[in-house]
């Protein structure tokens, strides 16, 4: 195992670790939500030799070689349900170290450019649900580049383009209880016992 390599899981433990304890000190949060309703996602970006950390308040960015915050965002207007009411959101990185977090209540993305760190709120379309609570989770680019997330709030797999400020739903679980992950709703599609409804194609 190289000593490089060795570092990087050092300082990855040590930010959880510092992220949890921080956690833990607050006395307040922006919004009230109980304690079972931690989130902490990290995110590596390798080319940039960066660690992205998303918990309840904020996203911090960190140098991946010696642990030191580069940067502590601030997301507006970001609304986070229970666990127990949704999945909970996500973060995910583009190709360019671009990081986008989700709602998991609101069509909402928030875009965090890699340089300066400008935060861009995206209000999405939906081409359906909208009379629905639609969120997003798990989210995930493909090898050309499309963003594909789950729903928060029912199983459902989601095709989003943030040029374009829409979301597409490609197909829906209903025999799926919770749909968290869009790799498991892929394999749910593959399997010919559970019933899955596909989104009619744009014309």
């Amino acid at each position: 195992m190289s000593m490089q390599f060795k570092l990087s899981i050092h300082v990855a433990v040590a930010v959880i670790a510092a992220a949890m304890l921080s956690a833990c000190d607050r006395s307040s949060l922006q919004r009230e939500r109980p304690a079972a309703a931690k989130l902490e996602v990290v995110r590596a970006d390798p080319a940039r030799n960066r660690l992205w950390v998303l918990d309840l308040e904020v996203i911090s960015v960190y140098d991946n070689t010696n642990g030191r915050r580069l940067r502590r965002i601030v997301l507006p207007e970001w609304i986070v349900l229970p666990k127990k009411y949704s999945c909970l959101p996500d973060l995910a990185l583009d190709s360019s170290g671009t990081a986008f977090v989700s709602s998991n209540v609101l069509p909402v993305l928030w875009r965090i450019e890699p340089q300066r760190y400008e935060v861009t709120r995206i209000e999405l379309a939906l081409d359906t649900d909208t009379d629905k609570d639609v969120g997003f989770t798990g989210l995930s680019f493909a090898g050309d580049g499309t963003l594909l997330a789950a729903g928060a709030m029912a199983a459902a797999l989601w095709q989003i383009d943030t040029s374009a400020a829409s979301a597409r739903k490609i197909a829906s679980y209903p025999s799926v209880a919770s749909g968290c992950d869009p790799a498991m709703l892929v394999r749910a599609g593959q399997d010919p016992t559970r019933s899955v409804i596909a989104a009619s194609q744009p014309k």
